[in-house]
């Protein structure tokens, strides 16, 4: 994010991982790692994943739109706006003409990514040109965008799979947020079961409601 960003991105974390808000903070950020786990035995998870569950408990979960009235500084109460409403979505990073272009593959969207984002700059260096696909929020700014630090990254090897994923889930009527999460439950499985093929973890049958994909991966 850039600096003004992150700084009360910072703040708002600080403040609902503080009283009176840290329980519910903790059960939303919970609650997101349930929901996208492949499995409904404890394990440790990545930080990867604590950051995207604490994106959302900030953004889908609320807590930074009803944070941002406690800022005294209109301009850290407007950013704080800007960050509940961040765009959640499946994303690959291209250049086009000296640009970071962040495109969602969910919406068809493309966002401008501003130069001055530390997060998407590292992003694209990861990727190159052939950047894979990862998950994702993004908050648009004034001048451009900037990406949320939760960013989870899908193999590279699951593209072409995700594609038809995508595709069904859209046939279905699934919504973003649905076919998101069952994404990241498709990657919390073939990041945790060993030997697992990719084509065991990216399937369709997965795209089921979590508790099905718990019962698939217990």
């Amino acid at each position: 994010m850039t600096p003004a960003l992150t700084a009360v991105y910072d703040e708002l974390l600080a403040r609902a991982s503080a009283p009176p808000h840290a329980e519910r903070a903790i059960a939303l950020r919970d609650a997101f790692l349930r929901r996208t786990s492949s499995s409904s035995r404890a394990a440790v998870e990545p930080e990867d994943r604590f950051r995207a569950a604490w994106d959302d408990a900030l953004t889908t979960g609320g807590l930074a739109r009803e944070l941002a009235e406690s800022f005294d500084d209109p301009s850290e109460r407007a950013l704080a706006r800007v960050l509940s409403r961040a765009h959640r979505g499946l994303f690959r990073m291209s250049l086009l003409e000296g640009h970071r272009i962040a495109e969602d593959a969910l919406s068809g969207a493309s966002f401008v990514v501003l130069a001055r984002d530390d997060i998407g700059r590292e992003v694209l260096a990861l990727g190159g040109e052939d950047s894979p696909l990862f998950e994702a929020r993004i908050v648009a700014a004034a001048d451009g965008c900037a990406m949320m630090p939760g960013i989870i990254f899908h193999p590279p090897d699951a593209t072409s799979l995700i594609g038809e994923i995508v595709r069904a889930g859209h046939q279905r009527g699934l919504s973003r947020l649905e076919i998101c999460d069952a994404l990241l439950r498709m990657q919390h499985t073939f990041r945790n079961l060993s030997r697992v093929k990719i084509g065991y973890a990216y399937k369709l049958e997965a795209l089921g409601a979590p508790a099905a994909a718990e019962a698939m991966g217990a």
